[in-house]
Parts: C-alpha cells; sequence; structure tokens
C-alpha cells in the first residue's frame, strides 16, 4: 500500500538508511558508495522521486584546511597547519612563520589583519584569502605594512551540500547550471558539536534514472570543495516514493497545436482543391 500522499502508486515507498562507515568504496570521509543487494527499480509508466529525510553528523571541520593554509610573501610561501583557529590563534600560527620578516596582529574592533614588515614586502597570494580578509586585494604593492580591507571570515564551512552523484536531478546551483544536491544543510553549529538536520518539510526530486543499484554520496561545502571530517562519520537517511509517469502539460499542448493546424490544412485543401 502506499505510504504517503506523494506515492500515487500500489507500491511501498522505501527509506534507505546510510552510515559512512558501512560503505563498500570509501573515497574519502566525505565521498562513500553504497551498494544495495537489490536495486529499486520503477516499473514501465511509473518514475522514482527522492529527498533527504535526515543527517546526523559532527561538526569536526576545520575553519583552515589543508591546501587553503598558506600565505606568500617576497615569493616565499609560508605554510601553518590546518586546524580550528580563532583570529588569535592565526595571529600566533601566522607570526611563528614569518618572524624573520614581519609579523601580522588582528584589530578586535573593526575585526581586520594588519601585516607588519621590518623592510618593503609585497604579500603575492594566499589560500586563505577569506579567512584573512584579503579577497581581490593581491598581490599588494610592495610596502612596509598591509591592512585588509575586508573584514577576517573564520565562518569555515557554512553549507552542507549532499550530492548523490549517479542520480540526475533538475536542481540549478548559482550559476544556473544542472547538479545533483538533494539538500542543502546549515552548519549552524559550533566546532566540536553536533549537526542534526531533520527538515521541516522534505523536498523530493523526481530522478531521470529508472533503476537505482548504488548511491554514490558526496558531501561537499559551499565551494563545492569535497569536506574533510577528520575521520569522523555521517549518518543519513533517503526516502524513495514511486509515482505515475505523466506527459507534460507542454507536450499535450504542442499536440494539440499540430493537430489543429493539420485539421485547418485538410479543410482549407476540401474547399479549395487544386
Amino acid at each position: 500500500m502506499p505510504s504517503h500522499h506523494l506515492n500515487d502508486t500500489e507500491r511501498s515507498s522505501q527509506s534507505i538508511f546510510l552510515h559512512s562507515n558501512d560503505a563498500v568504496v570509501s573515497i574519502s570521509d566525505a565521498e562513500k558508495i553504497f551498494y544495495l543487494q537489490e536495486a529499486i527499480t520503477a516499473p514501465a509508466g511509473y518514475r522514482l522521486i527522492i529527498g533527504l529525510t535526515n543527517l546526523t553528523m559532527p561538526n569536526s571541520m576545520y575553519n583552515i584546511v589543508d591546501g587553503k593554509n598558506t600565505i606568500t610573501i617576497n615569493s616565499t610561501e609560508y605554510t601553518i597547519t590546518a586546524g580550528n583557529y580563532s583570529a588569535e590563534d592565526l595571529v600566533t600560527a601566522i607570526n611563528a612563520q614569518i618572524t624573520a620578516i614581519g609579523s601580522v596582529s588582528f584589530d578586535n574592533i573593526d575585526n581586520v589583519f594588519t601585516f607588519t614588515f621590518t623592510d618593503p614586502a609585497v604579500i603575492n597570494s594566499t589560500t586563505m584569502e577569506r579567512p584573512l580578509g584579503l579577497t581581490g586585494q593581491l598581490p599588494t604593492s610592495s610596502g612596509s605594512s598591509y591592512t585588509a580591507i575586508n573584514i577576517c571570515d573564520l565562518g569555515g564551512t557554512t553549507n552542507i551540500y549532499i550530492r548523490i552523484r549517479n542520480l540526475t536531478m533538475n536542481n540549478l546551483d548559482s550559476r544556473g547550471r544542472t547538479n545533483n544536491i538533494i539538500a542543502s544543510i546549515v552548519n549552524n553549529t559550533n566546532y566540536g558539536g553536533y549537526i542534526f538536520f531533520v527538515p521541516p518539510e522534505v523536498l523530493y526530486y523526481q530522478i531521470t534514472e529508472q533503476s537505482i543499484g548504488h548511491l554514490d554520496i558526496e558531501l561537499t561545502d559551499q565551494e563545492g570543495e569535497l569536506i574533510d571530517l577528520n575521520g569522523a562519520n555521517f549518518n543519513i537517511t533517503l526516502t524513495i516514493h514511486y509515482v505515475k509517469q505523466r506527459e507534460s502539460a507542454f507536450r499535450n499542448t504542442l499536440l494539440r497545436e499540430i493537430r489543429d493546424t493539420y485539421s485547418k490544412i485538410k479543410e482549407a485543401e476540401k474547399k479549395n482543391p487544386s
């Protein structure tokens, strides 16, 4: 019997409970592949719709991650250790690296960083533009000091995008491109806390595929980068409903227009035979 008002068929809806530690293939903390012992298949004339029912995971994500933890000054690259940093922690870590050429300080009133150098220097680039407030300002001009124009942003991962890479949906990203994101989860928990996502209303999406034999789950941040959970696990529940396939209104309208046009042509030919 149908188990949801969206399910208008005689087939029962199904839920899939996924624990990341049970994945058959583990590419990283945030990309797991699960295989189903029995594929979920929509019979002819039916389609599948899918939604994310809930997610549970710890906020174990650093705001300074590997690959985005360097700053280059006078063509020399300096690297700090990945971790969860406050502004003061970031000052300490950077100063430990650049002590031979200068220092950095933080203004708690304006929330900006200022670099001071013993000799004129250029900040060539950094992978920490957002945390340091340096977005769109590099390279700087040579000088004995430089104050970031933007405020620091140590929020780290603000949104967690749940992608199902092997399923096709018609959702769009901010550039208007089709993607396979099934949910965007706001990270409203401090580092070290737990994220419990239970939407007030589950959004379901019709997929192109008629059969699901495996699920390739990927968790990315708001910039589309894979999240590093630092060894932590996540749990998600997906729910699938069956719906009857219907012709689109556009297609019906187009067919009706073609038939009407054809009828008019035939009537005109009868009235004016050549």
